[in-house]
């Protein structure tokens, strides 16, 4: 009786330390995901540094700031005068009472309030709102880094399902525009320095359009007057890269070729019915997203139908019936980002 009375205290002694030194371990420290007060300053993380934390920048001035991994929320409070890149972020990305900045980030939502001439180059799965600010200016997200595709999955974001450019003003003034788009690919380039420190420069961040991970389109799908189409890849386990080589074969062949829009959306097979004008489609929408891609450019229709030649890419019929099927589909489109 003596000893088996003994060993039972020691082993829940031995198990509350255990528990104890894996909660130490477990906890984080918030100075970890935080910077604050730069002046003049370089600083950020690189990948496997946050790994989808919440982060926090704020008071800082003058100062280039790279985030340079997947990100759960992060709130920018009061800074100026910085340019910030911020790695795919699952949930918001708050910016507050800041001016006179360039911030490029990927996010599921993306807000200002109280924020004056910044630029926004971005991508966001849905509408950015704009609350109390004024002379901004948003343009397309584009950027590569070695590890940015995976930091997109693990973020649960989409490299196809971009609105930056479907900005709301929550706060309109009568006779003004509080906002602008910038539609050259080569802007951001002149407005965002690369990293110079070492730990930070080796990570490899490139800002020009032609390695972006994320499609460079010039936004909301307007496009009467021009020649379009637009083409549908149906799910596959490899749809993504049946995508951007569809738009690298695209842009081959199409001196002028634009992508206005580009979307990736779970239909419904009512919603195929009424958006391809016929049942063809059921079966194929019911395997999982699609992706749209609305292209511009000479001759591009028949660019696109010669490039989805026994792929299982559809491409809308170059007449009024598909010029209604595009306007059905962002329709839809457009619906289901509100749902």
């Amino acid at each position: 009786m003596t000893g088996p009375a003994k060993s039972g205290p020691l082993f829940s002694i031995s198990a509350k330390r255990c528990t104890a030194v894996r909660d130490r371990k477990d906890k984080v420290d918030p100075a970890d995901f935080t910077l604050e007060g730069l002046r003049g300053e370089e600083a950020g993380r690189v990948p496997g540094t946050i790994n989808g934390q919440q982060f926090i920048i704020q008071n800082c001035q003058s100062s280039q700031i790279f985030l340079l991994d997947h990100i759960n929320t992060i709130t920018i409070d009061d800074c100026s005068d910085c340019t910030i890149f911020i790695g795919p972020t699952t949930g918001s990305v708050f910016v507050r009472d800041c001016q006179e900045c360039v911030v490029v980030g990927a996010c599921g939502q993306f807000r200002t309030r109280d924020c004056c001439r910044l630029e926004v180059y971005l991508l966001c799965q849905t509408q950015p709102i704009i609350e109390a600010s004024s002379k901004m200016k948003f343009g397309c997200f584009q950027a590569f880094y070695p590890q940015l595709k995976e930091h997109f999955s693990k973020a649960s974001l989409s490299v196809f399902n971009n609105n930056w450019s479907n900005v709301y003003d929550f706060t309109p003034v009568d006779g003004e525009t509080n906002w602008s788009t910038i539609t050259q690919p080569s802007a951001l380039p002149h407005a965002f320095p690369l990293p110079r420190t070492q730990s930070l420069a080796s990570v490899g961040l490139s800002v020009v359009e032609e390695s972006s991970v994320v499609p460079y389109t010039l936004g909301s799908p307007q496009y009467h007057g021009q020649e379009a189409a637009l083409v549908i890849l149906f799910y596959d386990s490899d749809q993504h890269h049946r995508a951007t080589t569809f738009i690298a074969g695209l842009r081959s062949q199409v001196a002028d070729c634009r992508i206005q829009h580009s979307r990736e959306v779970k239909m419904e097979a009512v919603d195929a019915v009424r958006v391809f004008q016929g049942s063809e489609h059921k079966a194929a929408v019911s395997r999982g997203p699609i992706i749209a891609l609305l292209c511009l450019g000479t001759d591009v229709h028949q660019a696109c139908t010669v490039l989805a030649h026994n792929t299982g890419v559809y491409v809308t019929p170059d007449s009024s019936i598909g010029h209604r099927q595009i306007d059905s589909f962002f329709s839809y489109a457009s619906m289901s980002m509100t749902m």
